[in-house]
This record gives structure tokens, C-alpha cells and sequence, in this order.
């Protein structure tokens, strides 16, 4: 199945050859999560992360069970720093 990814700001070092700007196509697992998504872009699992799929934030705790589908944007963008 297949996935775009689209990463923000600092990110887009992650994203991998084949890229168009900030977005490349990713054939995924069909039961592929968001989380794995991140974990295959060398993304730390440490939660600095906001991630959205279709334009809908993916809660932390859901990151790790929300599947995708296919044809699904998700949307990578690192959160503000507080303090």
C-alpha cells in the first residue's frame, strides 16, 4: 500500500530519495502505523513530533495502533519547544 509523507521544517532531511519537495511515496504495511512510518524515517520515538494523518492529529498514544490506509497523508512536523 501506499502512503505519502509529509515532512515540515527541519525534517526534511528525513525524507528519502524520490522526494518532491517535502513529500515522497512510501509503499507501507497494509496494517503500517504512523509510528512505523516515523521509525522508518530514523525519526527518534522520543514524541517531539506532531503527526497528522489526512490533516487530523494522530494523538501520541495512538501513534503506535492507528493504521493507515492506502492513499493516507501523514504529516510529520516537529512541536514547539516550551520554555
Amino acid at each position: 500500500m501506499k502512503v505519502t509523507v509529509r515532512s515540515i521544517a527541519r525534517l526534511g532531511a528525513h525524507v528519502p530519495p524520490g522526494r518532491h519537495g517535502n513529500r515522497v511515496v512510501l509503499d507501507v504495511a497494509p496494517d503500517a502505523t504512523p509510528a512505523q512510518v516515523m521509525r522508518r524515517l530514523g525519526l527518534s520515538a522520543d514524541r517531539s513530533y506532531l503527526v497528522m494523518v489526512n490533516g487530523e492529529i494522530v494523538p501520541e498514544a495512538r501513534q503506535d495502533v492507528a493504521r493507515l490506509r492506502d492513499n493516507d497523508e501523514v504529516t510529520i512536523l516537529p512541536k514547539p519547544k516550551v520554555g
